[in-house]
């Protein structure tokens, strides 16, 4: 008995001892773990300092390049004539820009120069788009004309306006002409852009309207006929842009020749605002007249460049006539008849 009491005791006193020992452990955790609770939430971290002026590295981005500044329209200058003022007062309509040392169609500098020089006020132009879809003033891409440009390999507009035509003419592109209808403001111009697809007129037309407003010159346009070669492309054209002045040339499309057919033409010009027939010369017939008459229409034929059809189809009812070579002088009857007086004219016809 003595012995289990001698051993009750020490058990006691572990007891007490072991509930000291958890008690001051529980004590301690609760501290460190209100210390954590309590501890002040570490400082953001420093942005690194900024790079001083003149550094290679820019402080901000960079501001977008600003964009060139878009010219202001020019007014059209008080009194100038519209286009179909112009082409009222004229018979001649120079195709291709004219004539060159016997060569036609080359659309050149040179052959409005000579042109206007005797007298012609209006110029038909052939347009065409570059590999860069740029307008410049070609007939077609055949070879030889200009160096390395053919069909098969289509300049870009740098490409052409450097390579003289036949090495020795000045090709133009369509901000060219525009330039010179500014300088000459008693001429217009009638367009003769080739086609018909829908996808290749929105580019032609929407690079011509691009030019002139780059230039500030979208005024001119008061000044050029746009051909039309059929009623889809005449609708195209006018929903990019609406012209004042259209005329509707016949020789994409066809023409039966018949009355009826030359009526149906003339209604849909007349219920279009379009003030102009083209045909070939041997499409035209008298009987059209009272027709084009009717409806306002005008009637011009092409190509010719003989004196005495020419003066035959104007008093037969046409309007005006194409031509690579006829000037104003070549329409004033025989040349007895044009010769100043007091130059009398030989037999040979040389003063």
């Amino acid at each position: 008995m003595a012995q289990y009491k001698k051993y009750g005791k020490s058990t006691n006193l572990v007891y007490t001892l072991s509930t000291l020992l958890a008690v001051s452990l529980l004590c301690v955790l609760g501290l460190l773990t209100l210390l954590v609770q309590t501890r002040p939430a570490p400082a953001e971290e420093a942005p690194p300092p900024q790079e001083a002026a003149g550094d290679s590295v820019p402080v901000s981005a960079p501001a977008p390049p600003a964009e060139p500044e878009q010219p202001a329209e020019k007014e059209k200058p008080a009194g100038e004539r519209t286009a179909w003022e112009i082409l009222a007062d004229a018979r001649l309509i120079t195709h291709g820009m004219g004539e060159v040392d016997g060569i036609t169609t080359l659309n050149c500098l040179e052959g409005f120069q000579a042109q206007y020089g005797q007298g012609v006020r209006v110029f038909e132009v052939d347009l065409r788009l570059t590999a860069d879809q740029q307008v410049v003033l070609r007939h077609d891409w055949r070879a030889g004309w200009q160096s390395g440009i053919s069909e098969i390999s289509i300049p870009t507009m740098k490409e052409f306006l450097s390579r003289p035509i036949l090495r020795k003419y000045t090709p133009l592109s369509f901000r060219d002409l525009l330039l010179l209808m500014e300088e000459y403001p008693d001429i217009c111009v009638i367009t003769d852009t080739k086609f018909t697809d829908a996808e290749v007129v929105t580019l032609q037309f929407r690079s011509m309207l691009r030019d002139a407003e780059e230039l500030g010159l979208s005024y001119l346009f008061d000044r050029m006929i746009i051909q039309v070669y059929d009623p889809l492309m005449f609708k195209v054209v006018d929903g990019i842009h609406h012209f004042s002045s259209y005329i509707y040339t016949l020789y994409s499309e066809g023409f039966s020749t018949t009355e009826s057919d030359f009526r149906e033409k003339a209604v849909f010009c007349a219920e279009n605002g379009i003030g102009g027939i083209t045909m070939w010369d041997r499409w035209w017939r008298e009987s059209f007249a009272p027709a084009a008459e009717e409806y306002g229409i005008t009637v011009y034929v092409h190509t010719v460049n003989d004196p005495e059809a020419a003066r035959s189809l104007l008093d037969g009812g046409v309007s005006g006539i194409y031509t690579d070579s006829l000037t104003p002088a070549d329409l004033e009857g025989t040349p007895e008849e044009a010769a100043p007086e007091g130059d009398p004219v030989s037999e040979e016809g040389e003063p």
